[in-house]
């Protein structure tokens, strides 16, 4: 029924709906019941801060109220109207949204209750306006009895009157009935006393219209006191209404909030319920996936990382019974393996041939560009040497008369003559061309004048005991100059002359670079080249001392790089530091003596200088501190000398030979576990790196298994590493480094010859 993934897919299609939606008919359910709770209680929340409100603004109206019935302000009665309205908008505005029956009900009835307290008010600012003028009439009153009783002069009044001023004094003080009752006795007495014929008749008048005012106050009085108490009878009833409200809020909040905890109780029922029921139809779908999809899909991937990583073989194992598309798919992946399987190794082949033209073509147009620059540079200075040559010819010729005739002149002229100081500064200006000359000679390439052996170290030191030096470090006392040189560096062939004017040049451009405090770093060390060096200079394989001269100083850009050895190019200002021809001349004496020069700069950095000389084997003479020949010579021992370079094996051949070894040479490890085969060796002369083979390490390896205690010694132009390192654990009796003297690889193999006898 379900075979293909398409029925499969609506079947789960079918759960997974059936489930979600069983899952979302309970949320909204409950959902809808949690938003009916929360409105209501909202509602409930809202009630109670507005009961809040209206409860601080009727406190607010109390205080007013008293304010306005003392007419202490002016504002009272606008402040008391806009906060009466400002209670009966609010009021309405609560039975507009309250939906509690109970609750509108006593809303209307504040309502109610604050119209009439509204009107109880009203009343009473009348009343106490009403009461205010009585009493301004009854002290006009007053007054006038007072003014006719002294006006008439009558003793017998003054008693009385004073009495009637007291009680109305204290009636005005507090209007209760016995002070009216009290006030009406001294009243009648002053009236009976007034009523004497010799009283004035004005008197009697006022004593009535007094007394009849002082009822009227009073009776005024006894309605204040009336509508008084009405005012807080409301008062109590606004409140008390205020106060039912608040707690029929909280209850009725209460009561929405266990409500609502129900309904909360009931939804995490109803929800890990649903939870288990939808996990239980998750789990049927991830088996029902996980067994016909995923399964074999991981399948189909495993297959396909298998053949990623290069096992064509790999197949994915579908069952004919099954036919769904996954294993059709399967199956089709597997026939296209098949044929994927055959085409591989086809194109494999072809990869291959691609990849080494490819590489050799590749090889080609990079050594093609160095060489076309490097050609170029080299024709840019053999023109310019050309042209330097004719013009120090023609120069020469013309020099010789300033030179030579200053010379004569000042062998006859008198120490005294005023033209002897001129025609010396003549001479000494001669002189310096004649030197600029020969600089140019030396670009020329026509300036060697002698071949013979010298040593690089010795020029060093002699340059470095010269007056010129001296001078040099006088005028730049602050910088200082490091030495480093090898004491068994080996001698070279050429001219000392322009070699040592080589080594001026350099150190002097060098201390020149510097402004400021600085540092120049002279050094020199044989050095094995057994790979070609790609740089300023393509270094060739071979044995060279090596002279480097470094500086912290400004360094050479980039754009002036290719520039620095041409004639008179230069950034110092002309004629105030040499000729401009330094640096052209070091490359004409390097270029001499069939040597090598590399730049290593960037502006701001510093300089360094390398210079590679050739070595010769010749010596100057037979040191008095070195041994004697025969106390490193053989006795007729084989040496099998393992060497990549074939004139590293002429060169070790020589020496040995010359020693008294047979010598037998092979250009690999490979031929050289071959020949121990064919014959033993009294030891080995292992050369450490020999691409694209094995290394001298894994050659002395194979050699041991052949002949357990195989004596040998190690030849490199490297430095020791941990492969030199391990291979003399293996027993390699010493570690030589190249280029090196007759003398050292003597006692290098006399050392493992006997390391062997011991």
């Amino acid at each position: 029924m379900f075979r293909s993934i398409n029925s499969k897919f609506y079947l789960i299609a079918f759960l997974l709906t059936l489930s979600f939606g069983f899952g979302y008919a309970i949320l909204a359910y409950f959902q809808l019941q949690q938003q009916l709770s929360s409105r209501l209680a909202q509602e409930a929340i809202v009630l109670e801060r507005d009961i809040s409100t209206l409860t601080e603004l009727f406190s607010e109206i109390r205080f007013w109220e008293k304010v306005l019935l003392t007419q202490n302000d002016a504002d009272a009665d606008i402040r008391f109207g806009k906060l009466t309205e400002d209670i009966s908008h609010r009021l309405k505005l609560l039975q507009q949204n309250n939906s509690d029956p109970v609750t509108d009900l006593t809303l209307k009835q504040i309502a109610s209750h604050m119209e009439n307290y509204g009107s109880a008010v009203s009343h009473l600012i009348q009343l106490k306006t009403q009461q205010r003028l009585q009493a301004a009439q009854m002290e006009t009153s007053y007054r006038s009895m007072v003014s006719v009783i002294l006006a008439t002069n009558n003793i017998d009044l003054y008693k009385p009157l004073f009495n009637f001023t007291h009680f109305f004094l204290n009636y005005q003080t507090a209007k209760d009935f016995p002070k009216y009752q009290a006030l009406k006795l001294v009243g009648n007495a002053l009236g009976s006393a007034a009523s004497s014929p010799a009283s004035d008749s004005r008197l009697g008048n006022y004593m009535k219209t007094f007394d009849n005012l002082l009822n009227e106050n009073f009776q005024t009085e006894l309605d204040i006191t009336e509508r008084n108490h009405k005012v807080e009878e409301l008062n109590q009833v606004i409140r008390a209404s205020f106060g039912q409200i608040s707690i029929s809020s909280e209850q009725r909040l209460a009561g929405i909030m266990q409500e609502s905890e129900k309904i909360r109780l009931n939804l995490q029922h109803l929800f890990t319920l649903s939870s288990f029921l939808g996990i239980l139809v998750l789990l049927i779908i991830l088996a029902i996936i996980s067994r016909n999809i995923i399964l074999p899909i991981r399948s189909i991937a495993r297959v396909m990382q298998q053949v990623k990583s290069g096992e064509l073989q790999a197949r994915f194992a579908s069952s004919k019974e099954s036919k769904d598309e996954i294993h059709q798919f399967g199956r089709a992946f597997n026939e296209m393996l098949d044929t994927l399987e055959d085409n591989n190794l086809t194109l494999i082949q072809y990869q291959q041939q691609l990849e080494q033209k490819i590489n050799e073509l590749s090889e080609r147009e990079q050594e093609s560009r160095q060489l076309a620059a490097q050609l170029q540079r080299v024709e840019k200075m053999e023109a310019i040497g050309t042209l330097a040559g004719g013009v120090a010819h023609d120069l020469n010729n013309i020099l010789s008369g300033i030179v030579s005739y200053p010379e004569l002149l000042l062998l006859d002229m008198p120490k005294e003559s005023p033209y002897r100081k001129s025609i010396e500064i003549i001479q000494q200006s001669g002189q310096k061309a004649a030197s600029i000359v020969q600089d140019l000679l030396t670009l020329a390439r026509r300036g060697v004048p002698v071949w013979e052996v010298t040593n690089l170290n010795r020029l060093v030191e002699e340059y470095l005991a010269s007056p010129v030096y001296t001078k040099l470090t006088d005028h730049n006392p602050e910088i200082s100059i490091d030495l480093h040189l090898q004491s068994d560096l080996f001698n070279i062939k050429g001219s000392p002359v322009h070699l040592a004017k080589t080594i001026m040049n350099l150190i002097s451009n060098a201390v020149e670079s510097i402004k400021g405090p600085g540092k120049v770093i002279i050094r020199t060390e044989n050095r094995y080249i057994s790979l070609p060096i790609v740089g300023y200079d393509n270094v060739k394989q071979g044995d060279y001392a090596v002279l480097s001269v470094a500086d912290t100083g400004s360094g050479i850009g980039a754009a002036d790089m290719d520039k620095i050895f041409e004639p008179f190019f230069t950034r110092k200002v002309m004629g105030t530091s040499g000729s401009g021809l330094g640096l052209a001349v070091v490359w004409g004496t390097v270029k001499d003596h069939q040597g090598y020069i590399d730049v290593q700069s960037s502006a701001g950095k510093g300089t360094t200088f390398t210079l590679y000389f050739p070595i010769t084997r010749e010596e100057f003479e037979v040191s008095e501190d070195a041994p004697p020949l025969e106390t490193y010579m053989g006795h007729g021992e084989s040496v099998l000398v393992v060497d990549d370079v074939e004139s590293q094996r002429k060169i070790a051949s020589a020496m040995l030979t010359k020693l008294g070894y047979r010598v037998t040479t092979v250009a690999s490890g490979e031929e050289a576990i071959l020949q121990l085969q064919r014959e033993p060796a009294d030891i080995l002369i292992l050369d450490m790196l020999m691409p694209p083979g094995i290394d001298g390490l894994e050659t002395y390896r194979q050699a041991l298994e052949l002949y357990p205690g195989q004596p040998a010694i190690i030849a490199s132009g490297y430095s020791e590493t941990e492969r030199v390192r391990k291979t003399q654990k293996l027993g390699a009796a010493m570690y030589i480094k190249k280029p090196y003297s007759i003398e050292q690889i003597g006692l290098a193999v006399q050392a493992g010859l006997q390391q062997k006898n011991n």
